[in-house]
């Protein structure tokens, strides 16, 4: 693998203003505004001490000439760990989980007289929390994830809604591994499933974490095909994963090297990029990120891939948010 000679340059943008921030938030863009809403953190105390879990239903929004965030209405329930994308209609939040489980729930925000609206849009065929979507064709393209909470199970289909229609139709399933936690990007009429986590029975019987680096992509002319196998693991990196230069950038995510550590001591996910470029089914070296995290959404405004907050390391959020110029 060689390392690219297309170093990122990075800005950081306002902290989102909540102490801990969050992971698995939703992020997007409408009329100009970035909205960020969502998510959940350990805000009594840290997991390691015992700390409860708790979801949010605060949206946040930064206009294009502003500086910082301010709250707007919040979301109509706590929820987070979904997927997230933009629409000519506004941004799309497409499933999750909170505390009482996981759901199906689609919503549309629309940025509008100083406030976020919020309306329902058509439930996804079964509940999904862990999985991941993209838009191609006007159309949302919502791969893998988990019927259940806890890692139980890990899926390999596909379904697409259609805007105009406010309707979900199923696509072919991957002939591959199923998979949550794993990036989704699309260039022209091709979209891309990179890496992620799969799940294999262990010796105790129980499943467990398999960690992948499986490349596929999908188009409607070709179906399903296999790419280059990324050179390492990488799951819950920012996704959709932004296209920069033709190439599409897998910033941090877990790349299952620090191991071993307990939560208190671990010392942080890497912070390298993986780069892969569709023309030549080839992988390179990014180089670093400027915020190594995990478990976080991406979303393109204002001439950037903005990532928002996620986890610095197991349990512990960063409130911080950076954009990559495009």
């Amino acid at each position: 693998m060689h390392t690219h000679n297309c170093s990122l340059e990075w800005k950081r943008l306002a902290d989102l203003p909540d102490a801990e921030g969050f992971a698995g938030s939703y992020a997007g863009v409408s009329n100009g505004a970035l909205i960020v809403g969502g998510g959940a953190n350990f805000p009594e105390k840290p997991l390691w001490e015992g700390g409860p879990k708790r979801w949010t239903d605060r949206l946040f929004v930064m206009l294009p000439k502003s500086s910082g965030w301010r709250d707007a209405s919040p979301l109509p329930k706590r929820m987070g760990y979904g997927a997230s994308v933009n629409l000519p209609q506004g941004m799309m939040i497409i499933g999750g989980c909170n505390q009482d489980g996981v759901f199906a729930d689609c919503l549309l925000l629309s940025y509008e007289k100083d406030d976020v609206s919020c309306r329902p849009l058509a439930p996804l065929p079964v509940p999904l929390t862990g999985h991941a979507a993209a838009v191609m064709g006007g159309k949302v393209y919502v791969f893998g994830g988990s019927l259940q909470p806890g890692e139980q199970d890990a899926r390999n289909n596909l379904y697409i809604y259609d805007p105009e229609a406010d309707s979900w139709s199923e696509g072919p399933a991957l002939p591959g591994r199923g998979r949550f936690l794993f990036q989704m990007a699309t260039l022209g009429s091709t979209i891309y499933v990179l890496g992620g986590i799969g799940l294999k029975e262990g010796d105790d019987g129980r499943m467990q974490r398999d960690m992948l680096t499986e490349a596929w992509s999908y188009s409607e002319a070709t179906g399903w095909r296999r790419l280059a196998y990324l050179p390492h693991f990488c799951a819950a990196a920012p996704t959709p994963a932004p296209v920069i230069h033709g190439l599409i950038c897998l910033l941090g995510g877990d790349d299952a090297t620090v191991k071993g550590f307990a939560p208190a001591e671990h010392p942080g996910f890497h912070n390298q990029s993986l780069f892969y470029n569709p023309a030549t089914n080839e992988w390179s070296n990014g180089g670093e990120v400027a915020a190594a995290r995990a478990v976080l959404p991406c979303t393109i405004w204002n001439g950037l891939a903005v990532i928002v907050n996620g986890e610095q390391r197991p349990g512990k959020r960063s409130p911080e948010v950076w954009g990559a110029r495009l």
